[in-house]
């Protein structure tokens, strides 16, 4: 079989999920010099799950010189906890906003991401304004220097960043100008599938506008929008109509939340038993938000002790809520006397000193 039937035949063994089959070809094309072979054999590989020996061959196709070989080798490093040294890979390859993206996602050094990003901007890489204001957002702290930079490159016509400044908007109580930077992304390019659709679902039904809210959940349920079944089971559930459909889609779907956001459905609805499931699988997913929810019903059947826990690693979790719920469980216990020992973790989360009188109360 010559070179271009082996790939040709790889390729649509890709399409067929075919991955064992295409590796083998690949590997062969490999094995007679095809330029890109190599890093495909390795991308099949790390498919397949054989994390070491796909690394090996990746490792061999960046050094022969196979461009695309770099991130296959980046997102396998990622993928097994090494982020820091994918990161570190992406520098010596000069690629400043790769390398960025890797220092503050995977290995949450934000002090070196911030200098890559700053490097891909005085570079003008594309989409390296955006992704540096929507990083910087992340920081209550600097929002004014992430907002400038989203400005800007939504000037450039960035689509991207007129969501971030949407979904920037709608996280600081503005769903008015929230709609209105989404709608003109969603006006400047086809973005078909985008969570900007869910965003202006969401900014649409806080200004009131519940059918132009429903008819967005709706078309991107229909896209196949990230986590929209989710999304639009609680805006559902909200308006008081069946959700459990969607809820079970996009547990289905594995969405993000799915587990805790059905879980607190079920709780409101008498289904606790049910809801206990759920919320234990989202604690397990790494959802902090759970804990609360679990405390509240553990102290609704006089399990103290098991409440208490929950709203402890609730607390460790940095939500502030929790300190409020665990602080009444106290008073209703008689031990009014310990909330004082509440007052730091309050202060440390960012309780108001009006909010720290309440707690004292």
């Amino acid at each position: 079989m010559g070179v271009d039937d082996l790939l040709a035949r790889a390729d649509r063994l890709v399409e067929e999920d075919d991955v064992e089959g295409a590796a083998a070809l690949y590997a062969e094309a490999a094995q007679q010099g095809t330029p890109g072979a190599a890093t495909r054999h390795g991308e099949m590989l790390f498919h397949l799950g054989r994390d070491d020996v796909a690394e090996s061959v990746l490792r061999a196709a960046l050094a022969k010189g196979e461009p695309d070989a770099l991130d296959w080798l980046s997102d396998l490093l990622v993928e097994t906890g090494r982020g820091a040294e994918a990161a570190l890979l992406q520098e010596q390859a000069d690629r400043a906003l790769r390398a960025a993206t890797i220092w503050a996602d995977a290995a949450g050094d934000r002090g070196r991401a911030e200098a890559w990003y700053r490097k891909a901007v005085e570079r003008g890489e594309p989409g390296a304004l955006n992704d540096f204001g929507s990083f910087l957002s992340e920081d209550d702290s600097r929002r004014e220097e992430a907002e400038a930079l989203l400005r800007q490159a939504a000037e450039q016509g960035d689509a991207l960043a007129f969501s971030n400044l949407g979904g920037m908007a709608l996280d600081h109580g503005d769903p008015e100008a929230a709609a209105a930077w989404l709608r003109q992304g969603l006006e400047l390019a086809d973005q078909t599938g985008s969570t900007a659709l869910l965003k202006l679902a969401v900014a649409e039904e806080r200004t009131g506008n519940t059918e132009a809210a429903r008819a967005l959940y709706d078309r991107a349920v229909a896209d196949g929008v990230t986590d929209a079944h989710v999304t639009r089971a609680r805006f559902l559930a909200d308006q008081g109509e069946p959700a459990e459909a969607d809820f079970l889609a996009g547990l289905e779907k594995g969405e993000e939340g799915a587990h805790y956001y059905f879980g607190e459905f079920l709780a409101a609805n008498g289904r606790v038993d049910e809801a206990v499931g759920h919320l234990y699988q989202a604690v397990e997913d790494g959802s902090t938000a759970a804990h609360e929810e679990l405390a509240l019903i553990y102290q609704s059947r006089g399990a103290v002790k098991a409440a208490e826990d929950h709203f402890k690693e609730s607390i460790a979790a940095g939500w502030l809520s929790a300190i409020w719920a665990y602080a009444e469980l106290l008073r209703q216990e008689g031990r009014g006397g310990e909330v004082a020992a509440l007052v730091p973790e309050a202060q440390r989360l960012g309780a108001t000193a009006e909010q720290v009188e309440e707690l004292t109360r």
